[in-house]
């Protein structure tokens, strides 16, 4: 997502050079990392990552805040200083520490193993140190599946799960009806939900129900002896 924003830093800086940054400019810094939607509603602790920085003066001026084009305000970035009065402009490395919520596993949790409430948990956290795929909120994992194993408080992430179904409840499908001499085939809507090789119910045109196994998304097999 491209994110280029521009504020004015309202705030006199001395006639000289300054170390690192004064409390205004460091709140002011702070101010426009919140206003990216990347952090929305989440908690920011910018950090220089050279402490001993020199940013210039900006006598009589104001400074303006903004990144380079398509930098992500996370983690390591770079924020442009800029004193149009003065005539400078300088790159500032910043670790944009990001805190909140996000889900982890309540207990070992093995692969295959479909999600219930139980399995996990909501904590408070660095976010910034995790994948860009940990779960914010635990209504994204129940009723999947894990694709790998998890071990008790590991955060968990979209790649870690798959859809536990791939027929539901009231989907179209397709039903091929297989015996030993013939196949056929026909349209039917689906009374449960299954995974590839679960038996799953089927209502055809005619109002029967009939079992067969799921074969793939949207296809069902019944067999006939």
């Amino acid at each position: 997502m491209r994110f280029i924003g521009v504020i004015i830093v309202a705030y006199l800086l001395g006639t000289n050079a300054q170390a690192a940054l004064t409390p205004d400019l460091d709140k002011e810094i702070t101010r426009f990392i919140q206003s990216s939607p990347t952090v929305n509603g989440l908690r920011v602790q910018p950090e220089l990552v050279d402490p001993n920085i020199v940013v210039p003066a900006c006598s009589g001026g104001a400074i303006e805040i903004s990144t380079q084009p398509g930098a992500r305000i996370w983690g390591r970035t770079t924020l442009q200083l800029r004193c149009a009065r003065a005539g400078w402009m300088v790159n500032v490395p910043f670790n944009i520490r990001v805190f909140g919520n996000y889900v982890v596993a309540s207990q070992y949790l093995p692969a295959g193993q479909k999600i219930e409430p139980s399995d996990i948990r909501v904590i408070d956290g660095e976010l910034s140190l995790l994948p860009d795929d940990v779960l914010r909120s635990p209504k994204g994992a129940y009723d999947r599946i894990l694709s790998r194993s998890l071990q008790m408080g590991s955060p968990v992430g979209l790649n870690d799960l798959k859809e536990s179904s791939v027929i539901k409840a009231g989907d179209p499908v397709r039903l091929v009806l297989k015996g030993k001499d013939f196949e056929v085939s026909g349209e039917g809507i689906a009374q449960t939900a299954g995974m590839i090789g679960d038996m799953v119910r089927v209502r055809i045109a005619d109002g029967q129900v009939l079992q067969g196994k799921v074969l793939r998304p949207s296809v069902v097999v019944v067999t006939v002896e």
